[in-house]
C-alpha cells in the first residue's frame, strides 16, 4: 500500500509540471508580446522626452521675454544660467543630459536633440518676435529744438540687423520702392541723398537716419508722419535678420503697418 501511495504523488507532481514544448510556448509568446509592445513604449519614450523639452525652452523663453522687458539691454549671453535667481528660479539639463543653448544672435533657444550634433532633430524656439520695425524717432542732436542738418532719425527693430552683404538703403514715399518707405508728407530731400549707410557689421537693432542741409522744421510732420518697410525690400541685400528673413512687410513675409515718427 506505501508503495502504491508513493507512486499517486509522484505521478501528481508530474501531471502539475510544464513540459518543455509548454515551457517553449510561453516563451515565445511572451517574446511576441515584447516585440509588438517595445515600439509603443519607445515612441511613448521619445514623446515624453519631447514634451518635457518643449516644456522647459519655453520657460526659458518667458525669462528671456522678461529679461529684454525689463532690463536696459537686449540678453546677449549664450549660457541660460546667466538668468538664475532673477528670472528663472531652477534650469534642468535637457532630457538627454545636456545644457539647453540660446542662440541670442537669432533670438532662439535650443535643445540639441538627442544626438546634439545634427540640426535634424534640433529642438527650437523663437523667443524674439518676427523681425519688424517697432520704432521711430527723431533724434535732436544739436538740441535746437527743430529738425536741421546732423539730426537723425533712429529706427528700432525687434531683432538683431544682419548687415552681411547688404548694399545702402534706399528710400522712397512709395510703399513698393526701395527699402523704407515714408508717408507723402516726409520731404524725401530733406534726408541724406536718397541712400543710407547699409546696416553696420556689428549687432545692432538700429538704423541710423542723419538728416541733410535741407532738412527744415518742415521735413516731417512729428507725431503724424510714418515710415515702414517697402514691398521691395529684399531678403539678400535689404533690411534682414541673422536667420536670413527680410524684415515684416517686405514680400513674401508677414505684413507689417507703419510707425509713428515721434520726438526722443
Amino acid at each position: 500500500m506505501l508503495g502504491v501511495g508513493v507512486c499517486d504523488i509522484i505521478w501528481r507532481m508530474n501531471r502539475q509540471a510544464f513540459s518543455l514544448i509548454e515551457l517553449l510556448i510561453v516563451v515565445t509568446i511572451i517574446a511576441i508580446l515584447v516585440g509588438v509592445a517595445l515600439p509603443y513604449y519607445q515612441d511613448y519614450v521619445k514623446e515624453t522626452r519631447l514634451t518635457k523639452a518643449k516644456h522647459e525652452l519655453d520657460i526659458i523663453k518667458q525669462a528671456l521675454i522678461k529679461h529684454d522687458t525689463f532690463e536696459d539691454r537686449l540678453y546677449i549671453a549664450s549660457d541660460p544660467r546667466v538668468l538664475l535667481g532673477k528670472y528663472l528660479q531652477d534650469l534642468p539639463r535637457d532630457p538627454w543630459g545636456r545644457d539647453y543653448e540660446i542662440d541670442w544672435v537669432k533670438g532662439q533657444v535650443r535643445s540639441l536633440g538627442p544626438d546634439h550634433s545634427l540640426d535634424r532633430d534640433n529642438i527650437t524656439v523663437d523667443y524674439k518676435p518676427p523681425l519688424t520695425l517697432q520704432k521711430a524717432t527723431w533724434v535732436d542732436s544739436d538740441n535746437n529744438r527743430q529738425i536741421s542738418q546732423d539730426d537723425y532719425l533712429r529706427l528700432e527693430f525687434s531683432r538683431f540687423l544682419d548687415g552681411t552683404g547688404t548694399a545702402p538703403l534706399t528710400y522712397s514715399n512709395s510703399s513698393d520702392s526701395g527699402n523704407l518707405w515714408f508717408s507723402e508728407d516726409v520731404a524725401i530731400g530733406a534726408l541724406v541723398g536718397t541712400s543710407v549707410a547699409q546696416i553696420p557689421g556689428y549687432y545692432t537693432n538700429e538704423i541710423l537716419i542723419p538728416f541733410g542741409p535741407t532738412a527744415s522744421a518742415t521735413a516731417l510732420n512729428l507725431g503724424s508722419s510714418t515710415v515702414g518697410i517697402s514691398i521691395s525690400n529684399a531678403s539678400g541685400t535689404g533690411i534682414k535678420d541673422y536667420s536670413g528673413r527680410a524684415a515684416c512687410g517686405s514680400a513674401g513675409e508677414f505684413p507689417a503697418v507703419e510707425v509713428i515718427i515721434k520726438a526722443n
